[in-house]
């Protein structure tokens, strides 16, 4: 089996559970595939990049572990009882500030950083360089 046959698999098994998520009406089970389904969206753009180029593989992996790593900081973040916090980071309670100091500048990051490879992958399209 091709690997993109293998990663349009894992879009559709994600896919699958986060479905079951929603009808069950469990946020995690949406929330968790849908950050891995960033990953495979990710490497499935870069083609077949991604396996001639570390730099590209690891963006398409490094990008859902970190995102994974946030929202499990965001979770442990919201565990307090968020009203009854007097700790204030930047004037944020610690959950608000966690995505709006880190997931959310973090969603920009990764959207720079595909325009930049997406330009490199066309770049070396257009000129014929060996991917």
């Amino acid at each position: 089996m091709r690997s993109t046959d293998r990663l349009v698999t894992l879009l559709l098994v994600l896919v699958t559970i986060m479905l079951v998520g929603m009808l069950t009406a469990s946020w995690r089970v949406v929330l968790y595939p849908y950050l891995i389904v960033i990953g495979v969206i990710i490497l499935l753009g870069v083609g077949a990049r991604r396996r001639k180029d570390a730099v590209l593989l690891g963006y398409g992996i490094a990008v859902p572990v970190v995102y994974i790593a946030l929202y499990i900081w965001l979770e442990t973040a919201m565990a307090d009882d968020p009203g009854s916090s007097s700790d204030l980071v930047l004037g944020l309670v610690p959950a608000t500030a966690v995505y709006f100091l880190a997931i959310w500048p973090f969603g920009l990051l990764v959207a720079a950083c595909y325009a930049f490879f997406h330009r490199r992958i066309m770049t070396d399209a257009t000129t014929g360089a060996d991917s």
